[in-house]
């Protein structure tokens, strides 16, 4: 089963220290929308959205994917975000926009991830050396569950 990963992780690189190791435990593709194109999704059939979080949603890129990607009955979706504060869902807003375009979402993946963001920066930042060994072998553990899900 084909699978492809798009993300955006433009500050300290915790989402695509996430996304690799997901891919690589499945042999997705992955895209980093804010450095290539985004691709034709009509050969996979699990795809995978990713970001940081940013002013409670995920990055701006991601959004517009979601709103704008063709999507069709087949695909499997799953959504994933890194984050300093993890005490909602974030991936909420693109959950229910994707749901409104009647593209099935498996699930969801929230790992903590180094945070300078506001007043973060004048304390060095929070969530230091994260996502660490653990978060990633839950990512791991969790892109298996979504890979099965989608067959």
């Amino acid at each position: 089963m084909r699978s492809i990963i798009l993300y955006a992780s433009p500050h300290h690189g915790n989402t695509k220290k996430v996304v690799e190791r997901m891919a690589k435990k499945i042999g997705a593709k992955t895209v980093d929308l804010e450095k290539e194109a985004p691709p034709d999704l009509s050969g996979y059939r699990l795809i995978g959205l990713a970001s940081g979080t940013y002013f409670g949603t995920l990055h701006q890129s991601v959004v517009k994917f979601a709103q704008e990607a063709a999507f069709i009955p087949e695909h499997r979706v799953f959504l994933a975000d890194t984050c300093g504060m993890g005490y909602k869902d974030y991936t909420y807003q693109v959950r229910k926009l994707l749901e409104e375009r009647g593209v099935v979402c498996l699930g969801r993946y929230q790992c903590p991830g180094y945070d300078t963001y506001g007043p973060w920066k004048f304390l060095g930042g929070i969530r230091k050396g994260r996502p660490n060994e653990h978060d990633l072998r839950m990512a791991e553990q969790f892109i298996q569950r979504m890979w099965k899900e989608a067959k």
